[in-house]
């Protein structure tokens, strides 16, 4: 696991998974060669020389769209499976004891400080990822980080970032996120919400910024507990709140309501894959003080048509799993998450011990937030004998084992996202952000499981004596 973004870049580089690109221009061009890059989940790149900026101000992208890569970020074994990976995660954070930050005086973040005048975003090559994106988007692997008011505890989330101008930056939340929540309180007092944005950071920080962790959870202390060791932060001296010391750029700032300070925001090309929020009038942050590496790096994380930005679902399915034995749920051997960002399609493989079981975890897991329940519409349980990682195995339980006509319910009402395409022009007028849910019990019948016809598959004690006895076919 490393400190910093650089780190992971320098290893990534030494086990040869990293391309630079000099010369690329920010609008479109960049993005048009992550996208086709990300693709092929080849190579990490970082972009130098970038048109109209110096040399030294870059960006990173596609940095883990690969199974090699994301388990390097995080320090796990190139041997492991991916789902004893996301069981390693979610066993790790059920363990969860609170590690907080330490604040030091000093960081690399603190080596260009800028206030006052100097205050200009723009000095820095934010890319125009997109063709139709209503403009340049610095906050797209970035950290936004909040304080509730009332609680005292910080919040770290992944939210987009667009440029506004040289001292003001978009300041996008979906509904009841947890930044959301926080900076209504502030308004509600009638004070301005102080924010700090980091664009390039440890990237154990930008992992665990995406998860759903429980309301007054603060991410810090969690990133602290999985990393083994606190997080080094500094304290903003203009709002207060922790700015991690090795990011590469950060800001601090406050956020009026939108109807005092609000701009014009998007479209953006989302993680679904469409434009389907449009432009609408969001809140904005004013940058008072910009802080930033030597040579500073943007992580660069645009939304990819069909593409996650990494290819193990820790975020989405090892919360999930977390959530459903919290909730008391047994016999639940696997859990992955499928679709855009893996987030859209939950498998669940459990071992039934009693009747009803698959319902219970099916209809339990459509609801969590966890893991499918933002644009998901499909929650499909199997038995434990299907690897859920793998999605040729699930297809054959669906299949092979899903009765449409006892096997499917449709239940409606459950929560979804500004940012589904399949909201109607209606619903989306008259802010009804919900949708129905399909849950798929993929399990072999309860009722008559013991007479299921048997698997043509050899038991485990002769594929594990063949593949021993001759090694030599089994690299």
């Amino acid at each position: 696991m490393f400190d910093d973004l650089r780190g992971f870049l320098e290893e990534v580089d030494r086990i040869g998974q990293l391309k630079q690109v000099d010369g690329a221009d920010w609008n479109l061009e960049i993005g048009a060669l992550t996208e086709l890059v990300s693709e092929q989940e080849s190579y990490a790149l970082v972009f130098d020389k970038i048109k109209g900026y110096p040399e030294g101000y870059r960006v990173a992208t596609n940095i883990l769209q690969s199974h090699v890569r994301q388990k390097v970020s995080l320090g796990f074994g190139q041997e492991l499976t991916d789902l004893e990976i996301v069981k390693q995660w979610k066993d790790k954070s059920t363990k969860y004891k609170p590690v907080p930050p330490v604040e030091v005086k000093s960081g690399p973040i603190l080596e260009n400080i800028l206030t006052g005048d100097k205050v200009n975003i723009l000095n820095f090559p934010v890319p125009k990822w997109h063709e139709q994106d209503g403009g340049r988007y610095i906050g797209t692997g970035c950290l936004v980080i909040t304080k509730d008011p009332d609680e005292n505890w910080v919040n770290l989330g992944v939210y987009r970032v667009m440029v506004h101008d040289k001292d003001t930056l978009g300041f996008y939340v979906s509904p009841a996120k947890h930044a959301t929540i926080m900076r209504e309180k502030y308004w509600a007092r009638g004070e301005d919400c102080p924010v700090v944005m980091c664009f390039g950071q440890e990237l154990i920080l930008w992992t665990i910024a995406g998860m759903p962790l429980p309301w007054g959870v603060p991410e810090l202390d969690f990133a602290g507990h999985m990393r083994g060791k606190p997080v080094e932060i500094i304290k903003g001296d203009i709002t207060g709140l922790p700015i991690p010391s090795t990011a590469e750029i950060a800001i601090e700032g406050f956020s009026k309501p939108p109807s005092v300070d609000g701009r014009g925001e998007g479209p953006f090309g989302e993680w679904p894959g469409y434009y389907a929020s449009g432009s609408r009038i969001e809140p904005v942050v004013k940058i008072e003080a910009i802080y930033h590496r030597n040579n500073p790096i943007i992580h660069g994380q645009p939304p990819i048509k069909g593409e996650s930005a990494y290819p193990i679902p820790l975020r989405t399915a090892g919360s999930l799993w977390d959530a459903l034995e919290k909730a008391g749920v047994q016999g639940i051997k696997g859990v992955w998450v499928y679709g855009p960002s893996h987030r859209i399609i939950p498998v669940i493989s459990i071992k039934q011990i009693h009747l009803g079981h698959a319902k219970q975890v099916a209809t339990l897991a459509a609801a969590l937030f966890q893991g499918g329940a933002c644009l998901g519409r499909w929650t499909i349980v199997v038995d434990d004998d299907v690897d859920p990682s793998n999605w040729e195995e699930v297809v054959w339980a669906l299949t092979t084992r899903c009765d449409p006509e006892e096997s499917i319910d449709i239940v409606r009402g459950y929560l979804t996202s500004p940012l589904d395409p399949m909201l109607s022009p209606e619903k989306r007028a008259r802010g009804d952000f919900t949708t129905a849910k399909v849950i798929i019990n993929a399990c072999k019948p309860w009722h008559w499981i013991d007479k299921f016809p048997p698997t043509n598959v050899f038991s485990e004690d002769i594929r594990r004596k063949a593949m021993s006895k001759w090694k030599e076919l089994f690299i």
